[in-house]
């Protein structure tokens, strides 16, 4: 009828094409679940949500194979280089020279607003040749304190002895109109190499003439170590660790008697340092103070026996007894 199959009903043929649209979704969704399944296998094996450890129990090395290159620890690289660059920094200075620097650096974050404290910063850093850093701190205290005759000059020799000629130039400008003849000094100034520095005395009082490094010629380190350690600790006396430090820079510069007196107030606000007692075992031998020596060497022993040991075979260098 009306061009319909023979033998099939409008039932049968509206039943087929609703089933029809059923098999074509269940088709589609299937295939976007394959495609799914898929994209999330391999998100999976990209980034896997457990992190596996590096060697897998069964990847031991058999006989006979050769060695496997070991995987590199970033973490202990990075730490070996910036030992390095540390070493680099530090190595070429003197034990006084970084004492004295590690001294004013605490100084001025101590005391921020004082321009004496960054132009003694200044003057060690410039001894110790780190040239840039000086002139950073010196520029600091002419914030503090424009104009200061003596920083200028400091931060002049500074700036010529690093070759910073332009910065220099414009330095000599300032100075001519504040101090003339100190600026015709300046301009007379001929700069040492680095390593003229730290040698002999003579060497830097050319320097020192122009007002580079200090009043009185070229800053003992051992000295300039101790001035800034008294301050620090005159401003915090409750510090155990600037009183020993203080005591270590006395002996050096051999005033026992008074690094023994650092000692004890460092073991007075913290007792039973072990490094604190040794110093002041090692002054007291050398000043020759044995009875005294020997009640360290006793207390000593029931904290640190090895520590004891050493401080017994202890002798002072010739020439170190008052």
């Amino acid at each position: 009828m009306f061009g319909d199959e023979s033998g099939e009903s409008r039932l049968a043929i509206w039943f087929r094409s609703l089933t029809m649209g059923v098999r074509i979704q269940i088709i589609l969704f299937s295939v976007l679940g394959i495609f799914l399944a898929i994209g999330v296998t391999i998100a999976l094996i990209k980034e896997p949500a457990i992190l596996l450890p590096t060697e897998a129990p069964d990847s031991k090395r058999v006989a006979g194979e050769p060695d496997r290159p070991k995987i590199q620890d970033e973490a202990k690289a990075w730490r070996k280089a910036e030992g390095i660059m540390v070493q680099a920094t530090e190595g070429t200075l003197s034990v006084e020279s970084q004492g004295e620097i590690q001294a004013m650096r605490k100084l001025v974050k101590m005391s921020p607003q004082d321009p004496e404290a960054w132009d003694k910063l200044g003057k060690s850093l410039y001894v110790a040749g780190l040239y840039d850093e000086a002139v950073s701190a010196f520029r600091e205290s002419l914030k503090i304190k424009p104009n200061e005759v003596d920083v200028l000059t400091n931060l002049g020799v500074t700036l010529k002895t690093c070759g910073r000629e332009a910065e220099y130039k414009k330095l000599l400008e300032e100075v001519v109109q504040i101090n003339p003849k100190t600026a015709k000094d300046l301009e007379g100034f001929a700069p040492k190499n680095q390593s003229s520095l730290r040698s002999p005395a003579a060497d830097r009082r050319s320097a020192a003439s122009s007002g580079a490094v200090g009043k009185k010629g070229a800053i003992a380190n051992n000295q300039g170590e101790i001035d800034a350690l008294r301050k620090l600790v005159a401003m915090d006396d409750r510090d155990p660790d600037s009183w020993d430090k203080l005591g270590k820079a006395l002996y050096l510069a051999k005033e026992y008697a008074e690094a023994v007196d650092c000692f004890r107030k460092s073991l007075g606000m913290k007792p039973d340092v072990v490094g604190v007692l040794a110093n002041l075992g090692v002054t007291l031998k050398t000043k020759g103070d044995q009875a005294l020596y020997e009640e360290v060497v006793q207390k000593l022993s029931a904290l640190d026996p090895k520590t004891a040991e050493d401080l017994k075979k202890f002798e002072p260098p010739t020439g170190s007894k008052p």
